[in-house]
């Protein structure tokens, strides 16, 4: 089973159970590392972070601004994993860079654009954004509602709403991984938990790609 799920006690006991019932699972995105699942696969998101950090940095510059962070919620660990990995090279890199956080959004656009639009009212000083937990089309909408200006805009995933938005321009890059070989890695770990295939080494995470609107490929 792969699973894309929030870290709770009710999905770590179920997770349990399903062990317990002889079903490998694996999680996918964002991990529960408290459980007994097989392995997890997906992007590696300490990494993610850090580039996120590493580019707001650079793009933003030397003058004091602020960063609006936006997760769908706190319960996935997978964001919160970003996030820590984001907020802890910030410090190093561009202490002179402050964070605005919104949450709970849970990657709705209407949840999303109204926790967005409070944060630019009480925060004039906001003028990047890290996406972590989508809804990054209700955020662009957030800022132009508001007349603000978003210098530099980070999200994850080439969803059909973040190509639109890069090649539009509305967005400035775009972390994704590829998604095929993450399917064909847990593949291949549920069927050496089923004795299919010999055993193997643990499943590597995936590596942060940046896409961009110069280097998007015409048919995506």
């Amino acid at each position: 089973m792969l699973l894309k799920a929030r870290n709770e006690p009710e999905v770590i006991a179920a997770v349990a159970r399903l062990a317990e019932a002889g079903v490998p699972v694996l999680t996918l995105v964002t991990d529960l590392p408290a459980t007994r699942r097989l392995a997890y696969v997906g992007i590696d998101n300490e990494a993610a972070g850090e580039t996120a950090a590493y580019l707001l940095g650079a793009w933003l510059g030397e003058a004091e601004a602020d960063i609006l962070v936006s997760i769908s919620s706190e319960r996935f660990r997978g964001e919160e994993e970003r996030e820590a990995a984001f907020q802890a090279a910030l410090r190093v890199r561009s202490p002179h860079l402050g964070i605005v956080e919104i949450t709970e959004g849970l990657g709705v656009d209407g949840a999303t654009f109204t926790l967005a639009r409070a944060a630019l009212a009480a925060h004039p000083a906001i003028a990047g954004v890290y996406s972590i937990g989508g809804g990054n089309a209700a955020l662009v909408s957030a800022f132009e509602m508001a007349g603000r200006a978003c210098r530099v805009f980070i999200g994850h995933d080439l969803d059909a709403d973040n190509v639109r938005l890069l090649r539009a321009g509305k967005i400035s890059a775009v972390l994704h991984h590829d998604l095929r070989q993450d399917m064909r890695t847990a593949c291949q770990q549920i069927m050496r938990a089923h004795g299919a295939l010999p055993p193997g080494v643990a499943a590597p995470r995936s590596g942060v790609q940046i896409a961009t609107q110069g280097n998007l490929v015409a048919s995506i």
